[in-house]
């Protein structure tokens, strides 16, 4: 562990939590970080966009919760419950021989994991296998997640890697065992008499991304 701080994560700790730092970067990390904390993404963006996924799929939008919901609980309590607790791992701005990290975010209890990463990647993994022709958007937006974590001075970069990948597996594990092998959480186009997604996985997910 003492290896991978010298040569992994203090490195790159500095360069984004000291070395590129600005008070407008720190506040687009911010806001990154906590969509949740905000009133335009809760009240404004958050329900255009749940309307706009009724519209088109009605009810059958909740199948498509359901399976976020699932990924990103299991990835949380994997990392939260299980992971944090083997690893008792001090965040960067408890570190005292770390004096220079600028500590701008909040968080509390133990580093390893980050949850924040777990959490965005599970997700993320769900959202790429309902609509395959967006899923860059959401592995950019997870990574912007993890990468806020790093910059604000509450996790080291080990830590939003290890999420992400605790994030991927449980997104990956979601999508065989839930959504690959089932119609019961696929989306269904309002007006189709049948489920949107049919046939193989390639020709389910191409079906999809047409709708």
């Amino acid at each position: 562990m003492d290896l991978l701080l010298t040569y992994f994560d203090i490195p790159l700790l500095q360069y984004l939590n000291v070395d590129i730092a600005s008070p407008g970067l720190d506040q687009f990390w911010l806001t990154i970080t906590h969509l949740e904390r905000h009133f335009w993404f809760v009240y404004i963006v958050l329900p255009l966009i749940l309307g706009g996924l009724f519209y088109i799929y009605r009810w059958s939008t909740l199948r498509l919760l359901i399976a976020m919901a699932v990924a990103v609980s299991v990835a949380d309590l994997i990392s939260y419950r299980v992971v944090k607790h083997m690893v008792d791992r001090q965040r960067p701005f408890q570190n005292s021989e770390l004096t220079w990290v600028r500590h701008v975010g909040d968080a509390q209890g133990n580093s390893f994991p980050s949850n924040h990463a777990a959490n965005c990647f599970a997700g993320a993994s769900v959202l790429a296998w309902y609509f395959r022709s967006r899923r860059h958007y959401f592995y950019i937006f997870a990574g912007l997640v993890a990468a806020s974590r790093v910059a604000l001075g509450v996790h080291y970069p080990s830590d939003v890697i290890a999420g992400m990948i605790i994030g991927l597996i449980v997104g990956y594990l979601v999508r065989i065992f839930l959504l690959h092998n089932g119609q019961r959480l696929w989306l269904v186009k309002h007006g189709s008499t049948s489920d949107t997604l049919s046939g193989n996985w390639r020709t389910r997910t191409r079906r999809l991304e047409d709708v």
